[in-house]
């Protein structure tokens, strides 16, 4: 006896299309053609030049002549009001501005969504320097970054698992080698910051988780640049000042302001 059909899925067909488009632009695919996007979709040309010209007139991708689409900026207006009902770069502005500064360092904000960290703010300490490639508003898999690891090592094994393998069925992220994860999680819980060295080429960062009132991690905070400046000494003053930075922004998150205008201790 045949199994019965399942019935079909809720929701409309053609908005799933237009989210799985709109998925494939990454940092390092941010502009794709028609061809790539039905290549890499599965969804037929036709259809997916059809919903990139309805994206298109309601400004969520943008026409690239003789090369293709690429984001548009109604995702920047919605994406603005996510970050504003978060409110994890107000909580954190006056702690980043007194963080000790050294050249050649950057600060960096991260908002954890879903399996992703999001980069809210950036500051350089010296611009004569490469800049890291922490760009405001670039997408990262939380796995690979120090911001992201930090707030990833707070959350339980199973939420772990459960965002990892959506970046890898929604988004088609490769994902990591799960129990390394598991150990290095563990280790920067205990130790409560991030040393990760995984994002970028010769590139360090010192991070530490940023939680909310709820308990649940939001983001993380972190100080990067060169791995040839990152000393034993530095990066145990960098691990105390980004924890004590990354505490004193979840207190603002939860409305405990009376620290605000004290500056940090200067340690480097």
């Amino acid at each position: 006896m045949a199994a019965p059909k399942q019935p079909p899925a809720s929701g409309v067909a053609s908005v799933a299309k237009a989210v799985s488009l709109l998925r494939m632009f990454m940092p390092s695919a941010g502009v794709l053609s028609v061809r790539q996007l039905a290549d890499r979709t599965g969804i037929p040309r036709s259809t997916v030049h059809a919903l990139c010209v309805t994206l298109s007139a309601e400004g969520l991708l943008e026409l690239v002549p003789r090369a293709g689409y690429r984001l548009g900026p109604t995702l920047l207006e919605l994406g603005g009001q996510l970050v504003e009902r978060a409110g994890l770069v107000e909580a954190a502005a006056p702690v980043l501005d007194r963080l000790p500064r050294t050249h050649g360092l950057e600060a960096h904000l991260g908002q954890l969504v879903g399996g992703w960290v999001v980069y809210l703010h950036h500051h350089g300490f010296d611009t004569r320097r490469l800049p890291m490639a922490n760009w405001v508003g670039l997408r990262a898999p939380a796995f690979l970054t120090g911001c992201g690891k930090a707030s990833l090592s707070l959350l339980e094994p199973e939420e772990v698992a459960a965002r990892l393998q959506s970046l890898s069925r929604t988004d088609r992220v490769r994902p990591p080698d799960a129990a390394a994860l598991r150990e290095e999680l563990l280790v920067i819980k205990e130790q409560g910051f991030a040393v990760s060295r995984t994002f970028q080429h010769d590139r360090t960062s010192v991070a530490a988780a940023v939680v909310g009132p709820d308990g649940i991690p939001v983001g993380g905070l972190s100080v990067a640049g060169p791995t040839n400046l990152f000393t034993p000494r530095l990066t145990e003053h960098l691990a105390n000042d980004v924890k004590e930075a990354a505490c004193r922004t979840g207190e603002r998150l939860s409305g405990e302001h009376t620290f605000a205008q004290r500056a940090l201790p200067i340690r480097w």
